[in-house]
């Protein structure tokens, strides 16, 4: 079977008037002027080309708009036009008579069966949260066995996973993409991957653990679907769990401020937060909002009343959901990203008007993740941020995961706490202030990320090699390690 014969054979069960297919886009249905997005990633032009082949009978030749009928195995009439000389090269298609259902049969043809798979409306019915398809399951049980932090799923590839920062192929069977679409929950989150090309959220799986709560990010690339999955823990951890300072903990002791962590993608910041607020939840009473996307941890009501909230789900953004906190009378905030500015500003605004506000930040050190914050703002308003951060920031965690000698992952941290010289530099745009401070303030809990890493060394944690690879300052390291 052809491959254009499985998008006439659903344009035919949907009634729909015509099918649309652009390169480098997602198909769609035009149904009573109505247009229905299709599951599927873009097509590409190579296939965009087949498919006009199977229509007119000969190659296009790039440069004039072609016409035409067709004939389907059963005899329905379509009319066609291939445009391929505009922005884009592109096929509409409508039917010509009475409309009869297209041969079922899919021939060996791995691409007509690759279409046939992904051609289904964005509204078909998908898995229920928590009864993934037993394949997937399987897989991720696998995964879990083998105490993989990430899982990896590609339409007809083998899944991979991520141990101790290095990723491995898993022995397991290749998923399809109606596997991988099945993982998307709702309509909402098959809305988002139509609009956007990606869709995050969180679920609950039963795995052979218990259930188990996995985020989740849907997306497409230029051979399908993929999905990257992150089991996370049932149980909180502390911090020293987490190999993390003890005096982190100090962080929740704050009446009021902002306090960032901050690190690249899957260095741990929110399991960090996480932990804070799970302390502050077991040793004061204290009304916690968190605002998240998706929520990770859940947290159970121990000392602390706890709210939480996901963005698209019970709110419309982080800011939005920042601004609606500040009138429901919460003693600590959590965002999970400081994203944008909108949200950096409802932020610092919490933490002057007496929140404590903790939140995330991708940045590579603590001095990075302030010019980042005065960075989003237009040049005439750096000033007055510089002097909000200068009064309400408190203190700057960074972290990194490196690999241990016995193969596996602990933190290196940098800590910034906010004295009067620090807030200084900040209000002055003196880095250099900054990191001076850091070096010589180590009476005040700080610490550069090169002694961290020093440490880490003298501890027989982590080898010379790795700490040089991840230290900023190789010379610093250089000094503090002779």
């Amino acid at each position: 079977m052809a491959v254009i014969d499985t998008f006439l054979k659903l344009m035919v069960e949907k009634r729909a008037e015509r099918l649309v297919l652009g390169s480098d886009k997602v198909p769609f249905l035009l149904k009573a002027g109505e247009s229905i997005g299709l599951s599927m990633p873009a097509l590409r032009e190579d296939m965009l080309r087949r498919i006009a082949r199977e229509l007119a009978g000969q190659e296009p030749d790039g440069t004039g708009r072609q016409e035409g009928n067709f004939e389907a195995a059963d005899g329905t009439g379509f009319g066609y036009r291939i445009d391929p000389g505009g922005p884009e090269f592109r096929i509409e298609v409508h039917v010509l008579g009475a409309a009869a259902p297209v041969a079922e049969a899919v021939e060996d043809d791995p691409l007509a069966q690759a279409v046939a798979s992904f051609a289904k409306p964005a509204a078909a019915p998908v898995a229920t949260p928590g009864r993934a398809d037993p394949d997937l399951r399987a897989t991720l049980d696998l995964a879990l066995s083998l105490d993989a932090t990430d899982v990896f799923l590609s339409s007809g590839k083998p899944p991979r996973v991520r141990r101790n920062g290095a990723i491995v192929p898993l022995d397991a069977d290749s998923p399809t993409p109606g596997q991988i679409l099945g993982l998307l929950p709702d309509e909402a989150s098959r809305e988002e991957l139509g609009r956007t090309g990606s869709a995050d959220f969180a679920i609950r799986w039963e795995t052979a653990d218990g259930p188990r709560r996995i985020r989740i990010n849907v997306f497409r690339h230029l051979d399908g679907v993929a999905a990257a999955l992150r089991p996370i823990r049932l149980r909180i951890p502390p911090l020293a769990e987490l190999s993390l300072p003890e005096d982190l903990l100090k962080l929740a002791d704050f009446a009021n401020g902002l306090v960032l962590v901050t690190g690249a993608s899957g260095s741990g910041k929110s399991t960090t937060l996480a932990a804070l607020v799970d302390h502050i939840n077991r040793t004061r009473p204290r009304h916690v909002i968190t605002i998240e996307d998706p929520i990770e941890y859940e947290h159970r009501d121990i000392r602390c009343l706890i709210h939480q909230r996901e963005v698209g789900a019970n709110v419309e953004s982080f800011a939005s959901g920042l601004r609606a906190a500040l009138r429901e009378n919460p003693d600590v905030i959590l965002l999970g990203e400081l994203r944008d500015l909108d949200t950096i500003s409802a932020a610092l605004t919490a933490a002057e008007t007496g929140h404590l506000v903790f939140g995330t930040l991708h940045s590579g050190s603590a001095t990075a993740a302030i010019g980042r914050i005065v960075d989003v703002f237009p040049g005439h308003q750096q000033g007055h941020i510089r002097s909000q951060l200068a009064l309400s920031l408190r203190a700057v965690i960074s972290q990194r995961l490196v690999p241990t000698r016995s193969r596996g992952l602990i933190p290196a941290v940098e800590k910034l706490v906010v004295t009067p010289g620090v807030a200084n530099g900040i209000r002055e745009g003196h880095d250099h202030h900054i990191r001076n401070a850091m070096l010589t303030g180590g009476e005040e809990g700080m610490i550069t990320l090169e002694r961290s890493l020093s440490n880490l060394v003298r501890e027989r944690l982590i080898d010379r090699d790795t700490a040089f690879r991840h230290a900023m300052d190789r010379k610093a390291l250089e000094h503090l390690l002779e």
